[in-house]
């Protein structure tokens, strides 16, 4: 943690590490006279909050059991805001006792603050409630962006095992009834004679008076229609379905790979992005994402000595991965990747039949593209709104036309996410632009439609 820009007389008290703050890491320093949260991917300090501006420092638990801080306080232009630091898994309770700590060091500064009154055993999580870990609620106010649903390749998984059963025991007298009677049924058909060809048996009907002496034919198959050159011309043969093979990872995007006998359970989260798992088996987790960091917290189920194994992909090739055999052992991985790779071709497109009604064009920018600083450049014809968050803060939109919306960071990550307020087709486009040069695009035509980037400027 460099370059926190101290005044001559600020020194640090403390300093902590592994915060989430609305999706993205960061560290937290308290010095004398105020609060320093640095981006953990940049190093750079993004959000700095005086001790006197502070109202409240709440310590609380929030519904995925990680304990959090919640911060209000006055910002210079005279609004009111608030955050949520969120202290991520540490084995041993340490996160639990680094928010306490840190809640400690805002009180002797002065700062009003409130204790949690969850008890430490709330933290620890039973078997049954490990078992069901995926089945709880997002956080709504103040939590991590809810997750969109991912594709997962794999037989499905219900969350909850019920278990089958015990068969009746069988009666040994049964048991002794259907041996005897297959041993019967074995020795007749052993000791039965077999008949000479052209011998009448009992069962077969005499033939007419015309023909005595002959028996009565047995019903032949009907010959097979014969295939002329014509026809085989006309028949078309249908091409295999091309199916992966199970496990197999897909050669297009980045992929996880969780195999485990039994059961498991905990979380994969990437880019603001979280999807809770809760499964057993070998299962495939897409991760639609780029230029980033996969957090993964898995856990086993059981007390077994099975191997439970993790593997992360990019274009089907093997980035990292990990494994334990420990039981109720813990994987824990923290994996860069860059550029999602598309290996496998793609299918050759059919030209569509022109359809009939003419599509409406785009409207052209009318203003010239600043050459200096971040902006976020959104086009469309009728009304559109929804928001833009930077670095832990937020910008209302509200607009209509074509605007240009300058982003007062150097650095950072920009969430956009802007919905039409018609049902038209027209395109509505989202571009973000640093210095003159388009760093992320996105659009879509759909009636109501939303289009939302997560890009790194």
């Amino acid at each position: 943690m460099e370059n926190l820009n101290l005044d001559s007389d600020e020194t640090v008290i403390h300093t902590t590490q592994r915060l989430i703050i609305t999706g993205v890491g960061y560290e937290a320093a308290f010095t004398g006279s105020r609060l320093i949260l640095v981006d953990r991917d940049f190093g750079k300090p993004q959000i700095t909050i005086p001790y006197t501006e502070i109202e409240l420092a709440a310590a609380a638990t929030n519904k995925l059991r990680e304990p959090v801080i919640r911060i209000t306080y006055n910002t210079p232009d005279g609004s009111t805001r608030g955050i949520e630091l969120i202290f991520i898994f540490l084995a041993a309770g340490r996160n639990v006792q680094n928010r306490d700590k840190c809640v400690a060091i805002l009180e002797k500064q002065g700062v009003p603050v409130s204790y949690d009154t969850t008890h430490e055993d709330f933290f620890s999580l039973s078997k049954r409630e490990r078992m069901d870990a995926g089945t709880l609620e997002a956080d709504t106010d103040g939590g991590r962006p809810a997750a969109p649903e991912w594709t997962v390749f794999g037989p499905t998984q219900s969350n909850k095992n019920t278990l089958q059963d015990e068969p009746k025991p069988t009666s040994p007298v049964f048991t002794i009834i259907v041996v005897a009677l297959i041993a019967a049924l074995l020795i007749g058909a052993m000791i039965a004679p077999i008949p000479e060809p052209g011998t009448k048996q009992p069962w077969q009907k005499t033939g007419s008076a015309g023909n005595a002496a002959s028996t009565t034919p047995s019903p032949t198959l009907a010959p097979a229609p014969e295939i002329t050159p014509e026809a085989v011309q006309t028949v078309a043969t249908p091409s295999p379905e091309v199916t992966p093979a199970p496990g197999a990872v897909p050669g297009n995007g980045i992929w996880i790979k969780i195999s485990y006998p039994g059961n498991y359970a905990g979380f994969l989260a990437a880019g603001g992005m979280r999807t809770d798992v809760n499964s057993s088996g070998t299962q495939l987790y897409q991760m639609p994402v780029h230029d980033t960091i996969i957090d993964i917290f898995v856990e086993k189920g059981d007390g077994s000595g099975d191997t439970l194994e993790i593997g992360v992909y990019n274009g089907g090739a093997l980035v990292r991965s990990d494994q334990t055999s420990s039981p109720r052992g813990v994987l824990e991985m923290h994996v860069p990747v860059g550029p999602a790779i598309v290996t496998t071709p793609a299918v050759p497109e059919v030209t569509p039949v022109p359809r009939v009604a003419t599509p409406i064009p785009t409207p052209a920018s009318q203003y010239a593209l600043p050459t200096k600083g971040v902006w976020v450049h959104v086009l469309y014809p009728g009304a559109y709104s929804g928001s833009l968050n930077f670095n832990g803060q937020l910008k209302e939109v509200n607009s209509s036309g074509e605007q240009y919306f300058q982003i007062p960071i150097t650095g950072g990550v920009i969430d956009s996410s802007i919905k039409k307020a018609d049902g038209s087709v027209n395109t509505l486009t989202i571009e973000v632009y640093k210095d003159g040069k388009m760093l992320d695009l996105a659009n879509t035509t759909a009636p109501q439609g939303t289009v939302e980037i997560h890009s790194s400027v």
